[in-house]
């Protein structure tokens, strides 16, 4: 699909009450049913906006990409209730009421973006990565191994330091997650970043773009992670954020992106 607007409305389909998971008629998995069906009852009360995104995926079960920007608006407490809506309906209401922002399904994902702040020559995501796979790995060792190879292929100019090794992904950690194998080709890194929530029990990716518009060395904006606010290295860019569906998101999201007095 294209973007969704607040405006749109799918067709109605099963039916949801506010904070319950999925019922068996409407399967985890099963995206379009998802997000068509019936919402009875639903707030959001006293959450940013990126808090809220991850709680209507997680009280829904939609799989979710979120790139944002924590400027003063995406930060202010979100304030919102629905009665007889849908899944859908939700969704585009609140990245509706958020202004820049967009949403898309694409790939049984739901990617939430700030469509009118950032090109795309200058979002990370956007970078085709060419083939990426990992075979029976963790979670976070799929998400290592793709952080590496993004980090190597945005590697500053050679003199500007050796890439080193690191972590492109943070969260809480689960030794029943399942083992996971992903096998692309000729992908960009949202897709690779969709690929890992669809194989894994982690399924929601965030990436937090810095509200200075300053660049990288290689032309790309910034990234934070959530569970800290110093400043990340170019040599690292860009990192990203997984979580499972009922994660926490650290209290960081309300000075991330804040200029000091």
């Amino acid at each position: 699909m294209g973007y969704l607007r607040a405006t749109l409305l799918l067709l109605l389909g099963g039916t949801w009450l506010a904070n319950q998971a999925p019922p068996q008629s409407v399967q985890s998995g099963d995206l379009p049913a998802q997000l068509h069906a019936t919402v009875r009852s639903y707030r959001l009360q006293k959450i940013n906006f990126v808090e809220a995104l991850v709680q209507v995926s997680s009280d829904f079960h939609v799989p979710m990409g979120i790139e944002w920007i924590p400027t003063p608006s995406s930060r202010a407490e979100v304030n919102l209730s629905w009665k007889d809506t849908t899944v859908a309906g939700v969704l585009a209401a609140l990245v509706g009421a958020q202004p820049g922002y967009g949403m898309r399904v694409m790939a049984d994902v739901v990617r939430i973006a700030p469509d009118r702040f950032l090109p795309d020559s200058q979002n990370p995501l956007k970078v085709a990565l060419g083939p990426f796979s990992v075979k029976n790995v963790s979670a976070e060792r799929a998400s290592r191994e793709l952080h590496s190879r993004v980090k190597f292929k945005l590697a500053a100019p050679s003199g500007a330091g050796k890439v080193s090794g690191g972590t492109g992904g943070s969260g809480a950690s689960n030794l029943g997650d399942p083992r996971i194998s992903v096998q692309l080709e000729n992908t960009t890194l949202e897709e690779a970043l969709d690929a890992l929530v669809l194989a894994s029990a982690r399924k929601i990716w965030i990436v937090t773009f810095s509200e200075d518009p300053g660049l990288t060395q290689r032309g790309f904006r910034r990234t934070l992670t959530l569970w800290n606010d110093f400043p990340i290295p170019d040599r690292e860019q860009p990192l990203w954020d997984l979580l499972h569906w009922g994660d926490h998101i650290p209290r960081t999201t309300e000075t991330l992106g804040r200029v000091p007095d």
